[in-house]
């Protein structure tokens, strides 16, 4: 499941709990993918961290690996935007 549909999925259910009419879902669902995408920075960065202190005897090892999360998270960010 794509962060775009998880966070529509969720906006619906949020709406829907609250007894609303969907004419805000857009709003809300650009909310809640935004709160995905922060959560997901975060663990990327504490991803990193941890590979940076398990690799610290290879460094380049850590660098490589931080690099590749980094193009990963930045082809993950270019896809959700597409879908807008």
């Amino acid at each position: 499941m794509s962060i775009k549909q998880m966070a529509d999925d969720t906006a619906a259910e949020i709406l829907a709990s609250l007894g609303g009419d969907g004419a805000k879902s857009g709003d809300v669902s650009r909310i809640v993918e935004n709160a995905l995408l922060a959560v997901l920075r975060e663990a990327r960065a504490g991803c990193t961290d941890v590979v940076r202190v398990c690799c610290s005897a290879d460094e380049d090892l850590a660098h490589k690996i931080a690099d590749e999360l980094r193009h990963k998270e930045q082809a993950l960010i270019a896809n959700l935007s597409s879908l807008r």
